[in-house]
This record gives structure tokens, sequence and C-alpha cells, in this order.
């Protein structure tokens, strides 16, 4: 339409060949891949155009108004200076450097309110523009609406502003050619035909609150739209309108289909059809099954004992909540990466991708490097990566390059495909305040967030939990908790928080029954007892034990009599320890394993298997007979796994009632073999063996003594510990389902017994601790009525946003240094580097020694260059061959405010540990 406008001398993509395309077809094509999602994903724009308050054709003309000048900031001479082979003569010698100071998205923003925004509210109100009742109201909703877009990279755009400060950093002719864009983008897609306008203040707080989602769908088009592959570079000038039509609205549509970002039908089926192995229905299956939906947003919460097929009832909840119109897709959320890999197992057995989808799903299994379903699909990658560009500046990576960082890093595509199963971290992260959190945001939207295990979470990410159920809420996605064994005051302020997010007081919650299923909507709460099933209602006896001998005694006569055993260790270092003594009281090596965190991740994958294959529920004779397994914290959660005997360090009695679930989870025969239907266990009542030292009346702060001298590193609440130990004296047994709920309120109840006052002294440091933890996390969590605001600059850009306190940790990759060469430690994987990754506290890698060596310098260099992450967002760990088939690597520790250096042993048996203990070390 006007061929001569100004805006035509502008680049905005380049590639590392030359090639470049023009500023205004890279914005369209931006603003043509939102409109083309909008109008093919019916859900999506149905939830955001509702909590907006505006007609959808509106809704999506304003929302590609705004993708379509969210590049406003590359206006600026300072950015295109970056390529100086491209700048018209007219510029004459630029000299001046784009030097960091302000990236393109905060002069974009700039740019909008010194020069954009004033003339466009002019044409939007007409007549009105001087009435103060409209004109502020739309400066500030489509200020925040802008934002969303300008914040295109990850963050929010800074709010740098002022006339003087535009005029550095913007011609005259490059704010009339900014101007001139913005107003035919106006013309192009809004037009002049507003009709009614919503109350103007009632729209500001809307456009805030959904402006989270907004971020997260310009981020999501921005990478589509820059991918070079499906928007090819034009540099011919077309007019605007002919371009939008002929070339960015069907390159969105070819690209929208390529990325598999678009929503699949769901296939209605029942809990039989999902799970054919299950003959007969849990009373919580059941109500799972038949309860009534409308589609309209929900949590639920499910209690029930281990083993009574929870996750099976939320599976099928969160199916049909997705045939009801209520989601697109599922998120499954564990609390480590070992239960996030059996959870993949369960699904990929059952083939539920294939069941509860029409068409090819994407699926993300967030740990592994390698794609859940076998053989993978064309839908398996989430945003397929294309040719890189050249990055603008050492400030501003272009929209391709993080593309194609965030295509690799597999647990942040778990939160756009189809399905996906991972950490609660990831989602988590989705409201903290770090680069892309709007983009999880946006997926989580659109799925049935399933959180299993939620009594895992110490107090800072179950305050992180709340935050992220009151955005589900807000966003109209429904949440299903799971748990056996979650407090009652937990339960309530889940629910509370939920309730906060559809701007709904809470009722108090009053059901003292077990099992129970507690269900939240906008309009009220309601919480029905279930039964569970009789074959997971047991008994197991409990005997406290402070004696290690009799502890080895049992281990060692299990191991002779042919039974399996395991022996849950509270550290890293007491399981390596355990591991070691009972090699020397003569148990082969062959019959011992290790299983804990600090194996390299290819290394844990293979433990996990090779765990699940000799305990777990398809295991017989030959695979269990002599074996001893010693295990840390990751066999407690969510593992389907089976002992004959199970001793287990003292943890708060949550975690002793899940892990005695593994004692004898299976009826089978003496030797081994499974029980058929209806056969009892010939196994006889279990009995849980507890190491703590006796809950005597005058226990004091050194209670746990020599016994588990490192458990309060762990477990730092003594208290919770001592009424533990007291309770399972006191009862002799845990009785589920019947003692569920005194059991648990006993030792984290509003109201319990005093411990002695040793025991409570040392406990307040703890509990000040947890109450400083909830604080921590309010105060990190971000702010839903804030709206996608800029907290200040440093705050996004800067901090680490940790999903988990006190757990400064180091994502490490393990190398091999030998004859001159700098290899993977699982070379010989097809992930080779993301499969030797570990994740280490930073009292054992803080950070790592620079080499003397000429020949590693060169060869970490040339890693750097190769990896994805240029080595940014992770440390290099070169091991060297030791003795005895040991590798070794040295590194820097934290030892309170020093860095120490310190020598490290790993092996695929052992895993990671230093090659001298040190006091405290966990």
């Amino acid at each position: 339409m006007r061929e001569s406008a100004s805006y035509w001398t502008y680049w905005g993509k380049c590639d590392r060949s030359g090639r470049f395309h023009l500023l205004p077809y890279h914005s369209l094509d931006v603003a043509a891949c939102g409109w083309c999602l909008l109008e093919r994903h019916p859900r999506l724009r149905q939830t955001l155009c509702d909590r907006a308050g505006l007609p959808e054709q509106r809704f999506i003309s304003l929302t590609a108004f705004f993708l379509a000048i969210h590049d406003l900031g590359k206006f600026s001479y300072r950015f295109q200076a970056l390529r100086r082979d491209f700048l018209p003569e007219e510029y004459g010698d630029v000299r001046e450097s784009y030097g960091g100071q302000f990236r393109h998205d905060t002069l974009g923003f700039m740019l909008w309110r010194s020069c954009i925004r004033g003339p466009l509210i002019e044409r939007w109100l007409g007549d009105l523009v001087k009435d103060n009742r409209f004109r502020r109201p739309t400066q500030e909703w489509s200020s925040a609406w802008m934002s969303t877009a300008a914040g295109h990279h990850g963050q929010p755009p800074g709010n740098a502003s002022g006339p003087a400060l535009v005029d550095r950093c913007f011609r005259p002719a490059d704010q009339a050619a900014g101007l001139a864009f913005a107003l035919e983008c106006n013309e192009l897609l809004l037009g002049n035909a507003w009709g009614p306008l919503p109350e103007p203040r009632t729209l500001v707080r809307r456009i805030e609150t959904v402006s989270w989602w907004l971020a997260g769908l310009a981020v999501l088009s921005d990478w589509i739209g820059s991918n070079a592959d499906l928007f090819p570079y034009h540099t011919e000038v077309l007019p605007l309108p002919r371009y939008w039509k002929k070339c960015a609205l069907p390159s969105a549509q070819d690209a929208l289909e390529r990325c598999g970002v678009l929503p699949l039908a769901a296939t209605a089926r029942g809990l039989s059809e999902l799970f054919s192995k299950i003959a007969t229905a849990t009373p919580l299956q059941t109500r799972a099954s038949e309860l009534p939906l409308s589609g309209a947003p929900e949590l639920f919460v499910l209690e029930d004992v281990t083993g009574a097929g929870k996750t099976e009832a939320a599976l099928t909840l969160a199916h049909r909540i997705q045939c009801a119109g209520g989601a697109d897709g599922l998120y499954v959320a564990l609390p480590t990466m070992a239960t996030a890999n059996a959870m993949h197992a369960r699904i990929d057995a059952n083939r539920l991708p294939d069941l509860i989808f029409d068409g090819q799903p994407s699926v993300v299994l967030v740990h592994s490097a390698s794609r859940v379903m076998a053989g993978g699909s064309p839908r398996d990658p989430v945003l397929p990566d294309a040719p890189g560009e050249t990055d603008y500046d050492r400030d501003e990576s272009s929209a391709a390059n993080l593309r194609s960082t965030w295509v690799e890093d597999h647990r942040k595509r778990a939160l756009l495909a189809d399905l996906g199963v991972g950490t609660l971290d990831q989602a988590l992260l989705a409201v903290l305040p770090c680069k892309h959190q709007s983009l999880r945001l946006l997926g989580l939207a659109r799925k049935v967030l399933v959180v299993d295990e939620v009594h895992a979470y110490d107090p800072y990410m179950l305050r992180l939990l709340q935050g992220l159920l009151q955005f589900q809420a807000s966003i109209g996605a429904s949440t299903i908790l799971l748990s056996a064994t979650l407090p009652q005051k937990t339960r309530q302020a889940l629910v509370d928080a939920w309730r906060a997010g559809v701007d709904a007081p809470s009722p108090p919650l009053t059901s003292n029954a077990y099992p129970l299923l507690t269900r939240v909507n906008a309009d009220r709460a309601e919480e029905i007892h279930v039964e569970t099933r009789p074959e997971v209602a047991r008994t197991v006896r409990v005997r406290l034990v402070d004696d290690r001998d009799q502890v080895i005694r049992r281990l060692r006569e299990t191991h002779e009599n042919g039974g399996c055993a395991c022996w849950i260790r509270n550290t890293v270092s007491d399981a390596i320890e355990a591991m070691e003594l009972l090699h020397d009281e003569g148990i082969p090596r062959d019959n011992l394993d290790l299983f804990h965190a600090r194996f390299a991740l290819g290394d844990r994958l293979d433990l996990e298997s090779k765990v699940l294959g000799q305990f777990g529920p398809a295991s017989g004779p030959t695979e269990r007979a002599g074996r001893i397994l010693i295990a840390t914290q990751v066999v407690e959660q969510s593992l389907d796994l089976d002992f004959d005997e199970l001793i287990t360090d003292l943890a708060p009695m949550d975690l002793v009632i899940q892990r005695s679930g593994r004692l004898r989870r299976h009826r089978r025969r003496t030797d081994g073999t499974r029980s058929s239907d209806g056969e009892p266990d010939a196994r006889g009542q279990p009995e849980l063996m507890v190491f703590c030292p006796a809950p005597t009346e005058d226990a004091g702060a050194d209670w746990l003594g020599g016994l588990l001298p490192k458990t309060p590193h762990v477990y730092p609440n003594l208290a919770d510990l001592w009424r533990t130990a007291r309770m399972l004296r006191q009862t002799g047994c845990i009785r589920m389902p019947e003692d569920a709920r005194l059991l648990i309120e006993s030792v984290f109840g509003e109201k319990t017994d005093p411990a002695p006052p040793g025991i409570e002294d040392a406990s307040v440091k703890a509990i000040a601790e947890s109450f400083a933890q909830s604080s921590v996390a309010g105060f990190n969590v971000l702010p839903l009525e804030q709206g996608y605001a800029t907290q200040g600059e440093d705050y996004w850009t800067d901090i680490k946003a940790p999903t988990r306190l006190g757990d400064d940790s180091r994502r490490v990759r393990l190398a091999r240094w030998q004859d001159g060469c700098l290899i993977p430690w699982r070379a010989d994987d097809p992930f080779a580097w993301a499969m030797s990754e570990l994740s280490l506290r930073a009292s054992l890698v803080s950070e790592v020694l620079k080499p003397e060596e000429p020949a590693l310098r060169e060869a970490i260099e040339r890693y750097r260059a190769e990896v994805p992450d240029k080595g940014k967002w992770s440390l290099l760990l070169p091991l060297v061959p030791g003795s005895d088939g040991l590798w070794m690597g040295s590194a820097m520790c934290a030892r309170g405010d020093k860095l120490v250096a310190q020598e490290l042993v790993y092996c695929a048996e052992l895993g990671l540990r230093p090659a001298t203990q040190a006091e405290g070390d966990e």
C-alpha cells in the first residue's frame, strides 16, 4: 500500500551467510503466527478472550496488532548498526556502538510510550481522547499489552523512557519510520471500527492479569515466526496487505502444522480401556471415572494409601476433563527424576498417548535425552530446530538461537508437548522471575496439571506450588494433586491458593476421613470419603532398632536365605558407607547395589532400569534371590518396588509411611514368585525395621548421636523425628488406612504433643527456617495481579530463580581426559553430553579449577564452542584415570563462606564422592 514508506530501509532478521529479512515482513510473520494460533486453538482463544473480557475477533486482531509491533526497538539506528553491511547510505558514518545499554525489547517499549502510543490512542478514541476516564486507562491497558509483545525474548522490557533518551537511541527518521509502520499495522489489522469499548478500568485489570499468558504467546509466535525454513527471507518491497495475505498468513498456517503446537482431539475412553491390566477398579478409580464434569476448572485432591491406584485414577480423571473440553493435554509432575522416569514407563507401557489423543501426539519426558515414544513421530519434536542466525550482540541473542537452546532442553519442551512428564520444578519455574516463565505458563494453561507425591515438598516448594495453583485457577486450568500422607493444614493451604485464583473465599475443610477425594471449584468445595481396596489395606509391624549390628545381621540373613532387602539411608555418604560395610561382612559385591542421585544421568538411568528389573512387580526368583539394595530417598516415592525385608533410617512420619509401602508390596510365594489372584502372601506379616535411637523423654539436642549424625543435615526438625519415633514405638505398627490421619497429624498437625525441652530447643532453628523458606517463596513467586511488568532489570536477568531452597546446586558434565582427548563420560550414548550430566550441591562442586595443561584448556574451549549452551549453564568436570577403575577430578567446593579445593572420585558403581570424606558431607 505504501511502497515508498520509510520503514522499508530496516532489516529485521539476518543469517550467517549475509541474507536478511525486512523488518516489516518479519513483524507481520510473527503477527500471523499469533493470529493463526488463536484461530486454530479454540480453547486457548476462548480462555484468553474470557479473561480479557473482549469479543473473540477483536481480541485476535488486537493480539496480532501488538505482535506486529513487537520489534519496534529494531527501528533504532543503534540496533541497525549491529550489521553495518546492511546500513543504507543515509545513515552516514555510524560510529557509536550499540553499547548494550538497552536491548531492543526495551528500546521498542521506550519508542511505544514516547512516540507511538499517543497517535494510536487518538485514532482509537476519537472524540473521547480528551476524556481522562478513557484516555488514561487506555494508555494503561495498551501499555500492559505492549509490554507482553516487547518482552518476546522471555522477560519484560525495561521501563526506560523520556524524550531525551528516545532521541539518543532513535534518529528522527527512525521515530517516523516506527510510527508510520505502527499506523499502517493499525489500519491493516484493527481498522477504524472499534465498536463499544469495555469499561476502561475493568479492561486494565483484565489485561494486566491475562498479560502473563499473552507474553508466552508472544515468545512462541516470535520463535515460530523467526524460523527461516518456515518464513523465507524477503527483501523486495510488497504492500503490507499483500504480504500479509499472500505470504505471512499461508506460511503461518503451514508453520503451525509443522511445529506441533496445535491441539489434538481427544478420544473418550474409560478406565478399562486406558488401563487394560486393571481387572477391578478401586473405589477411588471408580469415583474418578464417574464424577460428573462440566468442563469448568476444578481442583481435585486424591488421598489414598500407597498402591491404591491413585495414578490411574488421576490420569483417568484428567482424560475425562480433557474430553469435557477443559484441557488439551496433560503434564504430570513428580518430585524427582527417578519418579519421573518411573511414571514415564507406566504411561508408555499402557500406550496412553495413542489412546488419549487422535493423531500423533507430542510426548516429552523431561529428564531423559531420548524421546518417549519408541521411534518418535512427526509431532514429537516440539518447535523443530532451524538454521541458526547471527546473534545480534553479546547481550542480544536472536530469537532463532534462543529457540534452539530451548528445544535442546527437553525439560522445557515438556511443557509445550501434548503430554509431558517431568519434575514439579519445571512447572514451578512458571511462577518464578526467570527467563521464559511466560512460555511455561502458556504451556500449562492448556493442560491438566497432575502433581504426584504432594507431601514430598518442603515449605518453600509448597508455597511456590500455591502460587502456581493460583495462576492455573486464574486461567481456567484444572489441577489434580495426589498424596498418601498429606497433613490437613497443607490440604487447606492448597485449596485456599486455588480458590484465590478464581477470586473466591475458601471454605474450611473439616473431614478427617481417609481415603478422601476433595473437589473444589469456583462455587463450592466437596470432601468425598471413599473406601480403599482390601488388597492394599494392611498392617505393617514396626520395630525400632538402635544397634547397627542387628541391621547387618538382618540383611546378611536375608541374603543367605535367598531373599531380597533394602536399607534406605538418609544421606549418600551413609549409603556408600553401608555398601562398604556389608561387603566387609561377607556379602559379595555382585549381590550388592547402590542407588542414589549422585550418578551421571546415563548411569542413573541404567541403575533405575536394573533396580526395577530386580525388585519391580515383574521380578521373580532369578532376579531377587540374595540381592541387597542400599538406597537413598530416590526409592521412596512413586517407584513400584517390592522387597522381602526393609530397613530405613529414621525419617519424618510421612516418609516412613512411604518407605513402608516398598515392603512386601505385592503378594508373593516364599521363593519370590508372584502369587495367583486370591492367594495370600506366603512371606507372612511384614515388619519394618527403623534404625534410630530410642525416643526417650530426656532426649536432648544430641539425641541422634553416633547412629545418624548426618540426618539433621537432611531433616533438621528434630522434634518431627522424635515424635515420629515415639508414635511408631507406641503403636508398634502402621495400619493403613485406619491410622493414616492419626500418624500424620500426631507429627505435623496443628496440635501435637510437646517433645522433650532439649529436642524442642534444637528444633527452633528448623521451625524458623521453615517459616523463612515460606516467606522467601512468597517473595519470589510472581504476583498474579501485577501483570507482566519489569520487577527491575537485575531481578529478571541476574537472579537465579530457585525451585528448591537449601539446594544450591550446579549442573555438572563429566568428561574423560585420556590420551589427549576430552570425551563425554557416556560417549556411546546418542545424547552423550546430556547423559553425562548430574546435579551436585555447591558443597561438592561450586567451581571447576582451570586446568594447567594447555592441551586440556584448548579441548575445553572446543567443547564450549560445540555444545548448544556454549558451556554457559553447566560446569565441565574433566576426569583422569585413577587406580581400581576410578576416575579423579578436582573442583572448588563451598565450605561456609569459603571455597576449598577438593579431590573427587567417580565410578559407575558408586557414583561421585569426595576422595576424602569431609565432616558434615551428606
